[in-house]
């Protein structure tokens, strides 16, 4: 019985004792030991220390009956050890969800954000899209009013009616609170139904009346100014993002931008360089000629054609048009690369760099001497009997389009794009690729169709100010002989080309005159 009660105070000091401990250390006395606890023997290894002193205690005392005192004091030990458990393991527990809750959190706000970049990559392409389609429309509704023939008429028409659904969809993609979502869909809207009238009038063989040309000038007035107020907002970034809830958009500071869009630096690229120019898809390269030449024959070439004789080896090209590549850097460090056709020696292409970066378009005598210096370039390069067409000025040069021309006649397929220097009057770049692809000896036929014949095809709107006879591309292999009229409507100038042989109306262009020089669409 004394080995029993001696056991069972040995038990209670053992529980008290490691109480005691727990203790010490959990209000930071022992912050070192229990660190080295944790390491060595993880969260476990207390709990397992206090769970080996309470089995100490014999298992039988609890179903025998003890006194009451005794099992309260165990309890009250027992509860103390749990209070330290809790202590340390509440504490772990929460750090642990706390852990768990900003994982989760951070991969709801990536989620988040990955939604919100998506809508807003939605609304800037709708809006870019939109701005497109509109200038479309107020182009085709232009080259409408000088349509003469009854197919250009209802292709133009058709392509209205199509812009119009395109417009209306895009709308519905961009928030509301950016444009005037309601009054701009009505107008687009009315547009598309008038083609669509236009259009049962056309099939029924019933004439346009004075009426029905009002109404298209109106819109296509209308239909310039939103496409123009859309891109002024385009070209200064200002585009709609999901965070655009601003009831009073168009009183923010982004109307003042819109009024100073002029001092933005813009650098307009030749979007399309004349009537007809992108012939380079043609499968076969008709004007290289037959002589295959060697690399150094090549690098002579282009020496004479650049002005250097410091032209070191750049490879070779391989494809439709086979070249030799050649660059140069000069004392300003400015690098020119260049390459020449293996068969027949002629230029590919070449490209340097300005001196300056003038980014308008130069009075009307540095234009000409700029042409005069270009032709004497393409007369040293190998191409004879061209004419300029179209021109662009910026970033310090002006690009200036060249036709091939026979018997006074424009050969838009043989086209060259020369580079000349603003500032020292050298030509600094060219392609001539179009010209390769599409340059052959042609038999040129007999107009059947008089130039007057010809002009009373054209538009009466039309005021013709110009009349000449050009051979014009119809699809990447054919071309037709056609008359062109150049002249304006209003404000605004275009080209007509009537066939030569049929007096169809083949194609109309707008001519668009901008700070930097001509465009046509």
């Amino acid at each position: 019985m004394d080995e029993k009660i001696k056991r069972e105070e040995m038990s209670d000091i053992d529980a008290m004792n490691a109480m005691e401990e727990i203790d010490r250390i959990s209000t930071g006395e022992g912050a070192d030991e229990l660190n080295g606890v944790w390491s060595s023997a993880g969260p476990r290894g207390i709990s397992d220390g206090v769970m080996n002193s309470m089995e100490q205690i014999p298992p039988d005392e609890f179903e025998q009956g003890q006194p009451a005192e005794p099992m309260r004091e165990r309890r009250g030990a027992g509860g103390g050890i749990w209070r330290a458990v809790g202590r340390i393991g509440v504490p772990v527990l929460m750090a642990v969800a706390l852990a768990a809750t900003a994982v989760w959190g951070d991969g709801q706000r990536a989620l988040a954000e990955g939604y919100k970049q998506s809508s807003e990559n939605m609304y800037r392409r709708a809006f870019t899209e939109l701005c497109d389609d509109m200038s479309n429309m107020q182009t085709a509704l232009g080259k409408l009013r000088v349509a003469g023939s009854g197919g250009q008429y209802m292709l133009l028409l058709d392509d209205i009616w199509r812009l119009s659904g395109s417009c209306v969809s895009l709308m519905s993609q961009i928030p509301s609170s950016h444009i005037d979502t309601a009054e701009l869909n009505s107008f687009v809207v009315r547009i598309g139904d008038y083609a669509r009238a236009l259009s049962k009038k056309a099939l029924n063989d019933e004439e346009r009346t004075a009426e029905d040309e009002e109404q298209l000038t109106a819109l296509y007035d209308s239909c310039a100014r939103i496409s123009r107020e859309l891109n002024d907002r385009l070209s200064i970034g200002d585009v709609p993002t999901a965070a655009v809830t601003n009831e009073g958009y168009y009183e923010s500071a982004y109307a003042d931008e819109v009024k100073q869009s002029d001092d933005i630096d813009k650098f307009p690229t030749l979007i399309y360089d004349g009537p007809f120019s992108e012939s380079s898809e043609k499968r076969e390269a008709k004007g290289l000629g037959t002589d295959e030449v060697d690399r150094e024959t090549a690098r002579a070439t282009a020496e004479k054609l650049t002005g250097t004789d410091r032209m070191e080896d750049a490879g070779e090209t391989e494809g439709t048009i086979a070249s030799w590549d050649f660059t140069a850097t000069d004392e300003q460090g400015r690098e020119t690369g260049i390459s020449i056709a293996k068969r027949g020696g002629k230029i590919v292409w070449f490209m340097g760099s300005a001196a300056g970066g003038e980014n308008q378009m130069p009075d009307e005598a540095t234009r000409e001497r700029m042409k005069q210096a270009a032709l004497e370039w393409l007369g040293k390069a190998g191409f004879d009997n061209m004419r300029a067409t179209y021109a662009q000025y910026y970033s310090g040069a002006g690009v200036i389009n060249f036709a091939a021309t026979k018997d006074d006649i424009i050969l838009y397929n043989d086209l060259v794009k020369v580079w000349v220097d603003i500032e020292t009057n050298e030509v600094i770049g060219a392609d001539a690729r179009n010209y390769l692809f599409s340059h052959t000896e042609r038999e040129m036929p007999t107009p059947s169709v008089s130039p007057e014949e010809a002009e009373a095809k054209v538009s009466v709107n039309l005021e013709i100010e110009s009349r000449e006879l050009a051979l014009i591309p119809i699809t990447v292999e054919t071309e037709r002989l056609c008359y062109e009229f150049k002249g304006r409507c209003g404000e605004d100038e275009y080209i007509v080309y009537i066939d030569a042989q049929t007096g169809a109306e083949q194609q109309i262009f707008v001519i668009i005159n901008t700070e930097n020089g001509q465009l046509t669409a």
